[in-house]
């Protein structure tokens, strides 16, 4: 019986460090790659390099994925259906129904392959053959907070091989690998440069940190807090009004003051190092010195 106990608490652990490890990582969901690559019949390119890009984030670990098969049962079950060049305003709103807080999106602009044939020595039968095989994507990183375009990158790789005949009968390089060769090395280097990336949680820095208001310009509230104090596009502060300052009556030391929520403002730009632009959410009467937090 104590040893039965003694599992279940071990299993409840080990449920619970899995919850925590996806805790503070940003969600992000990557589409089929559309496909726009001139005169190409791979059309499969797009699928592979979803997978691709799937398999470097989740190895990478830095990142909460929404793997592929579950991505196609939620866009099944929302009614969806997107890849590739989809709009920044559609990807909001279908990152909002998917739970994600990124949506990364591209396109396959080059896939296909080139051929180049000639003739060695004179009456032998002798015949070279190289092939050129070419990979290009367009990929771009979108916030389904803000609708704003993150990141965005191009990678591009070629790879030849070369089979020699003679007679009529050679042979080389299977040509179908050839085509993995060129795209996972983009893949590879893109995620790379995507993980080298500062993504927020939409919680990153809600309640940990406080701050005042410091200028309100047309509607737009600035903030004494930055990038410094962890702060990033997406994140919503809570705006409070002071009260009347409480002190102590024997020492005269301020114990704090009373707080009156009068709003919620959402960061829509870092300005630098300790001030961020904000928009109102909700609420109205903002004033400098307004404490956010």
């Amino acid at each position: 019986m104590l040893r039965k106990s003694f599992l279940f608490a071990l299993i409840l652990v080990l449920i619970a460090g899995f919850a925590l490890a996806g805790e503070g990582k940003a969600r992000i969901a990557v589409l089929e790659f559309g496909h726009k690559a001139l005169n190409s019949q791979w059309w499969g390119s797009g699928g592979a390099a979803q997978d691709m890009f799937i398999t470097q984030l989740v190895k990478a670990g830095k990142y909460t994925v929404v793997d592929r098969e579950r991505l196609a049962a939620l866009m099944q079950e929302k009614n969806l259906s997107l890849s590739g060049d989809v709009s920044a305003a559609t990807a909001v709103q279908a990152g909002k129904l998917l739970g994600v807080e990124y949506m990364l999106v591209g396109d396959v602009t080059e896939f296909g392959e080139q051929e180049n044939k000639a003739q060695v020595g004179w009456g032998i039968g002798l015949d070279v053959r190289k092939k050129k095989f070419i990979a290009a994507l367009d990929v771009r990183l979108i916030s389904v907070t803000t609708g704003e375009i993150l990141w965005a990158e191009t990678g591009r790789k070629e790879e030849s091989n070369a089979k020699v005949y003679v007679a009529g009968i050679g042979g080389g390089v299977d040509d179908d690998r050839m085509f993995d060769k060129v795209l996972r090395p983009i893949v590879e280097e893109l995620s790379g440069k995507l993980l080298q990336v500062s993504l927020a949680t939409s919680a990153s820095v809600v309640g940990k940190v406080k701050g005042k208001i410091a200028k309100i310009d047309a509607g737009t509230v600035y903030i004494n807090l930055g990038s410094e104090q962890g702060v990033a596009v997406g994140d919503t502060f809570g705006v409070y009004k002071l009260g009347e300052a409480i002190k102590d009556p024997d020492t005269g030391e301020v114990l704090g003051a009373d707080e009156t929520k009068v709003g919620t403002i959402k960061v829509t730009a870092v300005k630098g190092a300790k001030y961020s632009a904000c928009t109102v959410v909700d609420g109205s009467g903002f004033a400098v010195g307004n404490l956010v937090k």
